[in-house]
């Protein structure tokens, strides 16, 4: 295990290994040391214990029933794009991994869609799900609230997604917008909008473009989480939080009045 530099954070890795009991005793006491002295990095490792939400139990579950060879197999299927290094895999470095895309902001990665092999039309919105569920009020914590820088992003994400964005017509009632970006999944743009609603923690507006003509609103549960999704003549639209559906109904009423057709 490399020293941490005591001059910096200690790694997401480190932290991991700190939780699995992996580190010697000295840099158990460092980690001992800063939880006592550094309110961000107690925070950081209780966002790595991940509170009530099931990513370390999902996760468990997985590396449980095949530790080495059903992750091995896994990333030897991967494009090369996709990873860089095909060395197995720790439990530690799994965990290190997926967390560091949470707070990279990075919310969904071609890791995680290779393993899902969506081919179902609702399939965006299980992938979807899949990310939303490890969402904190806390991850949201660092973006911007400066307009210009909204509004620049919502431009971006409407011009790759061929639909007209604009900060007005994305506002959501009971919920503040905090950025908006384009996801890819394998080569699928998907635009998320997300928001913190103070009452019910993040939500997001997913848009990607669709041709199967126009839908009436419609409602579903996936990974614990509400979702309400609709249809344009060229667009697919979902919400997805733990805001009660008829909350959704209500911000996705909204949304269709201020998006274009």
């Amino acid at each position: 295990m490399t020293r941490s530099n005591t001059h910096s954070p200690p790694s997401d890795e480190l932290l991991v290994a700190y939780l699995d009991d992996e580190l010697d005793r000295e840099q158990r006491q460092h980690i001992d040391h800063l939880l006592r002295t550094e309110a961000p990095v107690a925070a950081r490792l209780d966002q790595l214990k991940c509170g009530e939400l099931p990513f370390r139990q999902a996760f468990d579950s997985v590396l449980d029933e095949a530790p080495t060879e059903r992750l091995q197999a896994m990333l030897n299927g991967l494009p090369p794009t996709a990873i860089q290094h095909r060395a197995t895999m720790s439990r530690r470095g799994f965990l290190a991994t997926a967390a560091s895309f949470i707070v990279a902001g990075i919310a969904a990665d071609r890791l995680f869609v290779n393993w899902q092999n969506v081919e179902s039309d609702d399939g965006w919105r299980a992938s979807v799900a899949e990310y939303m569920v490890l969402y904190t009020p806390q991850t949201l914590d660092h973006l911007s609230s400066d307009v210009n820088s909204h509004i620049a992003q919502l431009d971006s994400v409407g011009k790759q997604l061929g639909l007209p964005l604009s900060l007005a017509a994305v506002t959501l009632p009971g919920a503040e917008f905090r950025r908006a970006q384009i996801l890819d999944y394998e080569g699928v743009l998907i635009g998320q909008l997300t928001y913190l609603d103070p009452r019910h923690g993040p939500l997001a507006l997913c848009i990607t473009a669709e041709k199967n003509g126009s839908a009436k609103l419609a409602s579903e549960e996936r990974m614990g989480l509400n979702v309400v999704y609709w249809s344009s003549p060229g667009h697919a639209f979902m919400l997805i939080g733990k805001n009660p559906f008829e909350d959704l109904q209500i911000m996705a009423r909204s949304a269709q009045k201020g998006l274009p057709a």
